[in-house]
């Protein structure tokens, strides 16, 4: 069985992931017949615009140009209604749609300034995500979701109070770069969620898988995977995941109840015999 190209993207150093090809193979798990080459060309042209404006290298010159095509001429924008509909998170999507939710637009973002080689990263901000355009002397922060808007350090605090209801507080660290791997995972993660939340056991599994491939020393996924298969019935598969697990991590906090739902899989397995 030929593996996925998203899990064979995940083996290079997280430095040569290319974001876009990444979130479009992503993609492919629920648009198998997508073309790749189509999107990558919606981003080419993307980028020729933007360099038709030649801004110079001042960070808020830059931002003001891919202001100016990705907003006023695109009209990229966040989404107002179906916030967690699972097709906002997927790329071809967002480009089609030019609606999508604050991480799948900075993506579009992200890889816009990439091909012009532009130091442009995401920013990571608990319930959010931004973006960052830096140089030598400053650095801008933006907010693809609310219209790109330029955002102030204030106005990133108030982000964060709003969000959490002032119940997290307000670190200079979140304003950090976050790197390929990091965008990757966080989009999983949501999606994961999104769908558990709507009980689609089989997506959540494959998302899990996507999860494992973005982080393979991470055995907690094997845990997660088990408890995917024992929803759909697939009694063997779930034990297989504990094994794995177990064999992985076999002193964790977890260790005893794992092994105790290990016994019970096996006496199921034994039944149907």
């Amino acid at each position: 069985m030929s593996r996925h190209p998203f899990d064979l993207l995940m083996e290079l150093r997280t430095s040569e992931i290319r974001l876009d090809c990444a979130a479009l193979h992503l993609a492919r798990d629920v648009y198998p017949t997508m073309s790749l080459s189509r999107y990558l060309s919606t981003l080419d042209e993307m980028a020729e615009a933007v360099a038709a404006l030649r801004p110079g290298s001042a960070a808020n010159l830059r931002y003001e140009a891919m202001h100016a095509v990705l907003v006023r001429g695109y009209e990229l924008t966040g989404t107002c209604h179906s916030y967690y509909d699972p097709e906002n998170f997927y790329l071809n999507h967002v480009l089609d749609a030019r609606r999508g939710i604050p991480i799948s637009l900075s993506i579009v973002w992200i890889e816009v300034a990439r091909r012009l080689k532009w130091p442009v990263s995401g920013v990571a901000l608990p319930g959010n995500f931004i973006v960052r355009f830096d140089d030598p002397d400053r650095f801008v922060l933006a907010t693809p979701f609310h219209d790109g808007r330029s955002l102030s350090i204030d106005d990133c605090q108030v982000l964060v109070k709003e969000r959490f209801d002032g119940r997290i507080p307000f670190l200079m660290e979140y304003l950090r770069p976050i790197n390929t791997r990091g965008i990757l995972l966080r989009v999983l993660k949501n999606l994961r969620n999104v769908y558990l939340s709507m009980g689609d056991w089989r997506r959540a599994e494959t998302i899990v898988r996507r999860m494992m491939a973005v982080e393979p020393g991470n055995v907690r996924h094997l845990r997660d995977l088990a408890a995917l298969c024992a929803r759909q019935g697939n009694v063997q598969g779930a034990a297989a995941h504990l094994q794995l697990y177990l064999r992985r991590l076999p002193d964790g906090r977890d260790a005893h109840i794992t092994r105790r739902n290990l016994q019970q899989l096996r006496a199921a397995l034994l039944a149907r015999n």
